[in-house]
C-alpha cells in the first residue's frame, strides 16, 4: 500500500527543507515552472530540480525561503 505525506509548503518553507523531505521519502523536488511539488514521478511537463550543498557549513538555505 502507498502512503502519502502531506508536507505543508509556506512561504517560509525553505528549498534545503523540501529537498530534505523528498529525498527522505524517495520523491523527487520537481516544478513546472510555476509550481514546486514533491512526486514519486517526473510527468511530462516537469523537471526535477536539483539541490546540492558542496559545504554544508558554509551554506546558509535557512535564509532563503522557497517561493512556491
Amino acid at each position: 500500500m502507498i502512503t502519502a505525506t502531506i508536507v505543508p509548503v509556506t512561504d517560509s518553507t525553505t528549498v534545503d527543507e523540501l529537498a530534505r523531505v523528498a529525498k527522505a521519502a524517495g520523491m523527487y523536488l520537481i516544478s513546472d515552472g510555476h509550481k514546486v511539488v514533491v512526486s514519486p514521478v517526473v510527468p511530462a511537463g516537469f523537471v526535477k530540480i536539483a539541490v546540492k550543498v558542496k559545504c554544508p557549513q558554509r551554506a546558509h538555505l535557512e535564509a532563503i525561503p522557497c517561493a512556491a
